[in-house]
């Protein structure tokens, strides 16, 4: 106790109360100021941060009602409608999921699921897409105000949705396993009875085929190869035959045979020298 009595005395006199007043009491004033000043800035950050937080969310939900609105007429919405629906569904989607909020991936499974049984059933133009379409807009806004409890909820329909499915795909998959074995019935009899009422068909003749030279035994040096039997005559249209040409008669050779023909005198004349040829062809030039 003597270290705290000689502390004491030291803060009783002039030095160490002037130490306190100079020291001690501003450096606790300015950590204390420097904890509040963080505190505040913290607790402003928050407050700025989960406003963006709030709009951006907003306008995710506000973009999935949007689309579920045009999905709840999807049916009787032109093609240029259709492709601009489906486009705000699916950027609606990502915005979601791209939220740093709590279960907004669940969220967006949910409403990608809600969205396509409002698309199916407006084919039909029933009450029950005005249902599906109020459903999730009144969740989606719950979601946004109390997020911890809507992804409970979001993570049960999902498992239950998947229990249902998985059951729809059993039946649909033995559904169409029977339907391809009555298929596969139903060709092999209709094969059994084509060949039962097909006639018999006269069995194939056979061709002969040229042995192959190489095929030919060889006995001796002095033996030569076995002669190739003739090949199968090939089956193909006959040849056209040439116009036969008219008989000639004995009295008309006779008198072709005696007939005078000018062009023989001709054949017979006189040679022609080759000035008088040139005379011919050229009689100026002869002249000159």
């Amino acid at each position: 106790m003597q270290w705290w009595n000689d502390l004491v005395e030291w803060l009783s006199s002039d030095n160490g109360w002037r130490v306190v007043t100079d020291a001690v009491i501003p450096f606790v004033a300015i950590v204390v100021a420097g904890v509040v000043a963080a505190l505040i800035g913290r607790a402003s950050t928050r407050r700025v941060v989960s406003s963006h937080e709030d709009e951006a969310k907003a306008a995710a939900v506000a973009a999935l009602v949007s689309a579920a609105r045009k999905g709840a007429v999807y049916t009787s919405l032109g093609v240029e409608e259709r492709a601009y629906a489906d486009h705000l569904g699916h950027e609606a989607d990502v915005r979601l999921r791209l939220l740093p909020a709590t279960g907004s991936t669940l969220a967006a499974d949910w409403a990608a699921h809600e969205l396509a049984e409002i698309k199916r059933n407006s084919a039909s133009f029933s009450f029950q897409s005005e249902q599906t379409l109020g459903e999730l807009r009144d969740r989606l806004v719950e979601w946004q105000n109390r997020p911890g409890r809507a992804k409970k909820l979001f993570r049960d329909d999902l498992a239950r949705w998947k229990y249902e499915e998985a059951d729809v795909d059993r039946d649909t998959a033995a559904k169409q396993k029977a339907w391809e074995a009555e298929q596969r019935a139903a060709s092999a009899t209709e094969q059994r009875r084509t060949e039962a009422s097909a006639p018999t068909g006269a069995a194939p003749s056979a061709t002969l085929r040229p042995a192959a030279l190489d095929d030919a035994p060889v006995r001796g040096g002095d033996e030569a190869y076995r002669a190739p039997t003739a090949p199968a005559p090939l089956t193909g249209p006959s040849p056209v035959s040439a116009p036969e040409a008219p008989p000639v008669t004995s009295g008309d050779a006779s008198h072709d045979d005696t007939r005078d023909d000018p062009m023989d005198d001709e054949r017979y004349e006189q040679p022609v020298s080759a000035s008088q040829v040139r005379r011919r062809t050229a009689p100026e030039r002869a002249d000159d």
